[in-house]
Order: structure tokens, then sequence, then C-alpha cells
């Protein structure tokens, strides 16, 4: 973006006219007052400083004005010095404030360049993330027929086969597609996280939730266990924090072993619903706790697609969350404990209910909380 005053002459201001008439007038002065003249000088120089300051001219421009206010000055104390009313010496002021002003107007170009080079290179880096953006969102829209229709052979190859290898490659088949395809999701929810202003937010009970959240992965061979839980109404939607809670307890699965322990559960802490999961796996290092949230980053070291690493999950977790006025944290004891809290603001009190220390069983289908 061009500063204003690089359009000039072409675009007089009214200050430009406003400085040529007090230049005059300065000038004036100093040919009528000649013992007087050293103060309509300075303010002939100063205030072409001040001006150049806000309009920063062109190069062409620049040049005419300089040349203009040192031939009229240095023309007029001349004349005083042939006159004998001021000393030879005061013509070296002359030079003297043309230079500080070339030393000005270098570095105030010098500052413009550099300020126009930013906005371009900003303007560049909106535009690459805005095509990088539509594309992983087409990119995820087209995987997401081949995949269901690969995944739907996959299954009927497996239920139908009747040598146990077969069926069991087929099993590989269909999760790695599953794997596939939460992965096409994700991409396509980072994409349009934009975008995402708490659309279809509506009043839910994050205890219900939770521990709906909880049955879905209680499948899984770990320790599953059930917290305190205090119900809370939050403005939300419900698929969307499912997809939260899902991948941050995915995380946890996939940072621990069947004998580790994995905690759900929900607190108040003022105006805000806490929700926490708690895991007894291998921790996260400190160096990563500040980047997990990033995109497409991973711990280090030796993290594979198998062991997870923090890739899409909880970034999708931020943008969601963050959607709808809430914000997640994490705190970790490398190999000790990890444990995240999502917190979304309350919009109602329902009476409180609690459930205390429940232990899910493996694959158990109650209700933890009736």
């Amino acid at each position: 973006m061009r500063h204003d005053g690089a359009e000039w002459p072409n675009r007089v201001r009214w200050f430009d006219v406003a400085w040529v008439l007090f230049t005059f007038a300065n000038l004036g002065a100093m040919l009528l007052v000649p013992d007087w003249e050293t103060v309509p000088f300075h303010f002939i120089w100063v205030s072409l400083t001040i001006l150049y300051g806000f309009r920063v001219w062109r190069t062409w421009p620049t040049v005419l004005v300089l040349t203009f206010v040192m031939a009229t000055t240095g023309a007029l104390i001349y004349l005083d010095v042939v006159s004998s009313r001021t000393q030879l010496d005061e013509l070296t002021e002359v030079p003297l404030m043309a230079a500080m002003f070339a030393a000005m107007v270098w570095h105030a170009r010098r500052r413009l360049a550099a300020t126009e080079e930013a906005e371009r290179i900003s303007l560049d880096n909106v535009r690459l993330l805005e095509r990088e953006r539509r594309f992983v969102q087409d990119a995820s829209h087209e995987l997401r027929t081949p995949i269901t229709v690969a995944l739907g052979h996959a299954e009927l190859i497996q239920r139908q086969a009747s040598d146990p290898t077969i069926a069991e490659d087929a099993a590989v088949i269909a999760d790695e597609l599953t794997r596939l395809g939460r992965l096409a999701d994700r991409l396509l929810l980072l994409a349009s996280s934009v975008e995402l202003e708490a659309p279809h937010a509506v009043p839910i009970s994050v205890r219900r939730s939770t521990v709906d959240a909880v049955h879905r992965w209680t499948a899984t061979h770990r320790q599953w266990k059930l917290g305190p839980t205090v119900d809370a109404i939050v403005s939300c939607d419900a698929d969307r924090l499912a997809v939260a809670l899902d991948a941050v307890i995915e995380n946890a699965v996939q940072h621990t072993t069947e004998t580790d322990t994995i905690e759900v559960g929900v607190q108040r802490d003022g105006r805000e619903a806490v929700i926490w999961i708690r895991d007894t796996g291998g921790g996260i290092a400190a160096a990563d706790l500040d980047r997990i949230f990033d995109r497409f980053a991973r711990s280090e070291p030796g993290r594979s697609r198998h062991t997870g690493g923090f890739g899409l999950g909880l970034p999708i977790v931020q943008a969601i969350v963050q959607a709808y006025g809430g914000t997640v944290h994490v705190e970790s004891a490398e190999g000790l404990w990890t444990r995240f809290e999502i917190r979304l603001p309350i919009v109602e009190d329902p009476i409180a209910a609690t459930a205390d220390d429940v232990v899910l069983v493996e694959g158990d289908a109650r209700d933890p909380v009736g």
C-alpha cells in the first residue's frame, strides 16, 4: 500500500497549501526583518521536516522542494551577507539543514519501503493460506467417497471370508481405511475452523456429553475411570463437542498401555464447566507442551502414527472449543501423567448431580452415572 504522499503533486492536500503559504510568509519575514531572519529560517526547515514526515513524497518532488528551500533561504542570507547585515558563516546553516533533512528522508524512505514489503508479504501469505485451505477442503471432500466405498468392500470381505488369514487382512484394511476417514474428516474440520463461529449452538448437558464420550471408548483395553462429575449447561453443538472429546480421549489412548488408567470427569470453576481427561501414560515433554496445539506438529522423539503424535486431533479440539468461547489447557509430567482440561462458559445452572470414583468395566454398556 502506497503512502498518500507518494501521489504528490498530482493530489495537493490542504496542508501542502498551508505549508507553501507559511513558507512564503517566513521568506518575506527574512527579507523584511534581516536582524530576525534566523527565526523564520528555522521555521521553514522545521516545518518542511514535519510535513515530509507525514507525506513522504517521491524522490523528484522531494528534490524539487529541497532545492527550492535551499535556494530561497540561501539567497536571502547571501543578500544579507553582501549588504553586511549578517556574517558569512550564517550561510553554513543552509547546507547543514539540508544534510540533516536528507538524512531524515533516507531513513523515512527505508522505513516506508520496509513497511510496504511487509504488507506485500503479509498479503501473499494470506492468499497462500486461503489457497491451502481450499485445497484441503476439496481434497477432504474428494477422499470421502472412495474411502467409504473401499471400507464397505473391506468389511464385506471380512464378514464373508472363510480363511482366517484373509479375514485378518481385511480387518487390517478396514482399520486403516477408518483411520484415513478420520484423517479426512479432521482435515476438513481444520480447513473450515476459521469459519467456526459457534454454528448450531444450543444448550446441552456437558455431563451427558462427557459420559457418552467415555462409553464410546470403554471397549478399548484401558483401565477406564469416571471421576467426579457435576452437571452444567453450556451453549455448544453436541456433535462438535463429541468430536473434541473423542480427539482428547483418543490422544490419551494412543499414549497409554492396557495397564494405564484414563480418568474423565467434570467440575465447575466459577462460571466455567471444566471437562478433564487424565491418563497415566508416558506424559508430554516440557519442550512440546507449548506447541501441541499447532497444526501438524508432532512431539519428539520417536512418535509413529501408531503411537500417535500431535498432528490433527488437538488442533481440532482447540478450534472447536474456542469457537464456543472456551479454552483448552494441558499439564503433564513426562513419564508419569497428562491432564487435559476443556473449559466452556456455563449458560445455565441445573440441579447438581455427581458420580464419584465409578470404575468402568471394560466394554461395560451400563450408564456409569445412573
